[in-house]
């Protein structure tokens, strides 16, 4: 399969599917993406409440953790 990240509304399915107790490998079937992106998604982006789709958006606009920003010049 080609990499593309996950748009918000293929987040929001995931989430949908997780409620209704889908299995991460016919969560990826259903949505033709692999399982293993499935799996990462939820693992990255879970929290006390389960996974949260809507905060995973807000981290592709911000800068990976460690990373030092320089100035724009």
């Amino acid at each position: 399969m080609k990499y593309q990240q996950l748009t918000e509304g293929l987040r929001y399915q995931i989430a949908l599917l997780c409620e209704d107790k889908v299995s991460q490998a016919e969560i990826g079937r259903r949505l033709g993406i692999c399982k293993s992106t499935v799996s990462r998604e939820l693992r990255r982006n879970r929290s006390v409440d389960g996974y949260q789709p809507c905060g995973s958006a807000e981290a592709q606009h911000q800068p990976p953790q460690g990373c030092r920003q320089t100035p724009d010049t």
